[in-house]
């Protein structure tokens, strides 16, 4: 993957165009790799290396997104635009979605299915997993597997080792901090957004992965749409830093930004039916603290458990499903002489469903976010959660508070849903446009309903599947 100047990419035609350089794209290139095609990736931001990234504390300094929130709740948006996206400050996290997660209509009633299954997307979910020198342990087989873990699980606190003992619900947090391979083991410092030694999985680190000698990409450069003549894409217009405009030339495009991002290039093109920006929402979270009669810690990375006690079940006819981290560092301390590391400090992330008025829409030409807050069934899932935390907790505590619910979760979904019609949705299960089918939306722009774990993992997963049906 070469850097190249935008005037001499003008000069060329390309048979893929990516815009975006994140996961969603590079994963997608990753399956073009050695088939002889020409593909140019398209970066709104500049190319930071690491060093910089350090001596700037970059973790720091997200993208400011427009939005008009009636929700009476703060909102934030998670958007990161430099060479490897988010990438770079990822917290590294990588459960998987559960089979259910793709059948909410068929075994809840609620929101839709997807349209690919989870069967369908395994392959591609251990293949993302081998990329990314994932660690983990699935003791419980909640998650069916075609392929091992890539690395061991990092070692547990010493609260989850009694909360594994006592409930397989408990397990060790897969995730693309490393405990072995190409990267430096984690640290545990917890400093996970800018990682101090480099052991979590980026776009940067690990580019070597993505390489071709027909790869390139350029920099500094927004799409703001795509050309299409009668039904087909033929390329997009991009803006450099001088806001001025070029054309570069495409037998395939796929939008690999953010889902914000996304949508917002179909509307500027007029593409993609009247369900474009729609239904944007993230998961909901919430922090807790448990004071405990024994010290805890010493874990081997920060958030070095998961609980899936309140993650599956009929409830989800009426609550959302809630995932639980069980975090390491940055530690919380019980401020009680003797009793500093007594502390058992827990995250619960609740799905969230697609609500149409949550939306992105153009003013001005750019976009703007229309956020009337999370659904009441995000909510339930927290309230139900709260209820029953004793009943998975096998030690005794005291002093159990709970945070305000996060303003972010940092994970933009939806906006270009997959669905198995044009009625339904903005793509079909290949993630291309009903429309003009040599468009794919990549990233978890297309996800149908937002689960509670992580989607890193699965849209990555999804991309490789994309690419390699191209």
């Amino acid at each position: 993957m070469k850097p190249l100047l935008l005037e001499d990419a003008t000069r060329d035609a390309w048979d893929v165009i990516l815009v975006g350089t994140s996961f969603a794209a590079c994963f997608f290139a990753y399956s073009l790799k050695g088939r002889g095609l020409r593909v140019l990736m398209v970066e709104r931001g500049p190319f930071i290396d690491r060093d910089t990234q350090l001596d700037r504390r970059l973790e720091g300094n997200p993208q400011t997104v427009r939005q008009t929130n009636t929700s009476g709740r703060r909102k934030d948006w998670a958007a990161r635009h430099q060479f490897g996206g988010g990438s770079n400050c990822w917290w590294g996290n990588t459960p998987r979605l559960l089979p259910s997660d793709f059948e909410m209509r068929t075994r809840y009633g609620v929101a839709q299915d997807w349209t690919l299954t989870y069967n369908e997307l395994e392959p591609y979910l251990s293949k993302a997993e081998a990329l990314m020198d994932v660690a983990g342990s699935d003791r419980a087989g909640l998650a069916p597997r075609s392929a091992p873990f890539p690395f061991p699980a990092h070692a547990p606190t010493r609260a989850e080792r009694q909360l594994f003992s006592a409930d397989a619900s408990w397990q060790p947090m897969p995730c693309a901090r490393s405990n072995g391979g190409r990267r430096a083991v984690c640290c545990a410092a917890g400093s996970c957004s800018l990682c101090p030694i480099d052991a979590k999985f980026t776009i940067l680190n690990a580019i070597d992965l993505f390489e071709d000698e027909k790869f390139f990409f350029v920099t500094d450069t927004e799409c703001l749409t795509v050309e299409t003549t009668g039904g087909t894409a033929t390329g997009v217009v991009v803006r450099d830093t001088d806001q001025v405009l070029h054309t570069l030339r495409a037998d395939f495009v796929g939008l690999a930004a953010n889902p914000i991002s996304n949508a917002e290039i179909l509307l500027r093109s007029g593409l993609g039916g009247a369900l474009v920006g729609r239904g944007l929402h993230e998961q909901v979270g919430q922090f807790l603290w448990l004071d405990i009669p024994f010290d805890n810690y010493y874990g081997g990375t920060s958030i070095s458990g998961v609980g899936y006690g309140f993650y599956d079940g009929d409830f989800r006819k009426d609550a959302a499903s809630v995932l639980i981290e069980s975090w390491n560092s940055p530690p919380s301390l019980r401020l009680e002489r003797g009793k500093w590391l007594q502390r058992l400090k827990l995250k619960f992330i609740a799905e969230d469903l697609p609500l149409p008025d949550n939306r992105v829409v153009l003013d001005g030409g750019e976009a703007v976010v229309n956020w009337s807050g999370h659904s009441d069934y995000a909510y339930a899932g927290l309230a139900r959660a709260r209820e029953k935390l004793p009943e998975i907790i096998p030690f005794e505590f005291e002093n159990l508070r709970f945070g305000e619910f996060e303003p972010t979760e940092a994970h933009i979904i939806g906006g270009t849903p997959m669905a198995a019609t044009a009625a339904d949705g903005v793509v079909d299960k290949d993630c291309r446009l009903f429309d003009v089918p040599n468009v794919a939306c990549l990233g978890a722009g297309v996800f149908p309903t937002g689960a509670a774990a992580n989607p890193t993992l699965t849209l990555s997963a999804l991309s490789l599947y994309a690419g390699a049906q191209l």
